[in-house]
């Protein structure tokens, strides 16, 4: 398999940071990570955190967290994100003001047209108005299509809900409530499963570019579309990297704005070293994707460590449950380190640095990195690619489906135990060659390695 050898090399140094940290090596390209605030007292965890230039709220700043009861606004754990973010010089995101999950069942009672209309123009006002200055982007409304749209004829279905059976144009009136408060706020629609052709046969893909195209020519205050991009290790649920590109610019060509906002990766087959090669390889497709796009303004991942992680078992995140990097992490690194022509203990510079948003005429050839996009497997997987949703409560808790299904009340998940499964390999290959040995597969690698303060 591609990259064998190198991840190999990479194994041996998995209790390592790169010498060139994912936030210096980004610039002021997002990288970001969902936070959880729960987790902030913990020191790995923070050193993890810390290798990002952007944060999100995983849960804290959803309309469940925020107004648990009707008419009871608690910012509390939404401002703890965001002032944590500050402190440690990240900007913040903000996600998600409108969504049909993980709701309290006050806002799922809520029955007729005007009742839900004013509660979630009262809503977003509330939020809006709070964080105006704070925050510039946010998720007005998340995961509103039908999974099994068709996108035919330039079609779409909205997702059958309490949203929208009691108020059907529950989305124009969530992105023109929030134009209304804040002009300066770019406002975007969020979903999984839209990545590309690769997914569901481009069939999801199809009906959100319709329906974001559509209101577009409303004139509905969008500004640009989130591909959550949750993939796993197998052909018919991952993405190639030229269609996230034509994707890319599908969208960017309706005048909006793409961002990767949900990444993660499920090993399917489990912590082995060929899984986590194939993680790492599609963690960096994803990335250059964005960065070589016009259109891509943002790359963020769902979760720091895999302890945190909703996908409580595929060991999907570029840090391991002990917040150890593992190959993903230095494949980020690598992509990054290629795009911006960086060496090692090299900080990028404005004058070298391309800006992202520039001409499409861009030659993407001279962005390449070594490492050839992945090559899977385009059988495609006629089951229901359904989605195991994305904003993770990060607890155990009663079995998810893959469309999703959720507690409907926030509840901090315990602290799960630390597994180290994961890290058989590491420690079998970490002290098992000679210090020749060791600066020999340093020289081979992309990344110096070096121990996080």
């Amino acid at each position: 398999m591609k990259f064998s050898i190198a991840l190999s090399l990479l194994a041996s140094a998995s209790f390592a940071f790169a010498d060139l940290s994912l936030r210096e090596a980004s610039k002021d390209f997002m990288v970001g990570v969902a936070g959880a605030s729960h987790r902030f007292g913990d020191e790995a965890y923070m050193n993890a955190l810390k290798e990002f230039n952007t944060m999100v709220a995983e849960n804290g700043c959803k309309l469940s967290g925020i107004q648990p009861q009707q008419g009871v606004f608690d910012f509390t754990d939404c401002d703890a994100h965001l002032a944590k973010a500050e402190e440690n010089g990240m900007k913040f995101r903000g996600h998600c003001l409108i969504w049909f999950n993980y709701q309290p069942q006050w806002f799922q009672d809520i029955k007729g047209y005007d009742n839900m209309k004013n509660t979630i123009v009262e809503h977003v006002t509330q939020v809006l108005t709070h964080y105006k200055g704070k925050i510039d982007t946010w998720d007005v409304v998340n995961e509103a299509i039908e999974d099994e749209s068709t996108g035919e004829n330039g079609t779409w279905e909205l997702r059958d809900t309490f949203l929208s059976r009691e108020c059907p144009d529950f989305i124009d009136i969530a992105f023109k409530t929030a134009r209304e408060v804040d002009p300066n706020v770019k406002l975007f629609y969020n979903d999984y499963d839209i990545e590309g052709i690769d997914i569901r046969q481009g069939k999801k893909t199809n009906a959100v570019y319709n329906f974001v195209k559509d209101m577009k020519e409303r004139g509905i205050p969008i500004d640009g579309v989130g591909l959550q991009y949750h993939l796993h290790t197998e052909p018919g649920k991952t993405v190639k990297y030229e269609n996230v590109m034509e994707t890319m610019e599908r969208f960017g060509k309706l005048g909006l704005e793409v961002q990767i906002t949900e990444m993660d990766v499920n090993c399917v087959k489990g912590n082995t070293e060929e899984e986590f090669a194939l993680q790492a390889q599609l963690y960096g497709d994803g990335l250059r994707a964005c960065l070589d796009s016009p259109y891509c303004t943002g790359f963020l991942i769902w979760g720091v460590g895999d302890s945190d992680s909703w996908r409580t078992d595929g060991y999907p995140l570029i840090f391991n449950k002990d917040y150890t990097p593992k190959p993903a992490y230095y494949s980020l690194i690598n992509v990054l380190k290629d795009h911006y022509k960086l060496e090692d203990n090299e900080e990028p510079d404005a004058e070298t640095t391309e800006d992202n948003e520039s001409s499409e005429d861009n030659n993407l050839e001279d962005l390449e990195p070594t490492d050839e996009p992945t090559e899977i497997d385009e059988s495609s997987n006629d089951e229901s690619n359904n989605k195991e949703t994305e904003d993770n409560i990060n607890e155990p808790k009663e079995s998810v489906d893959e469309n999703e299904s959720k507690e409907e009340e926030p509840i901090e998940k315990n602290e799960q135990s630390n597994e180290e499964s994961e890290d058989d390999n590491d420690s079998k290959n970490e002290g098992s060659a000679d210090k020749k040995e060791i600066n020999k597969e340093k020289k081979a690698r992309k990344c110096v390695v070096r121990k996080k303060n």
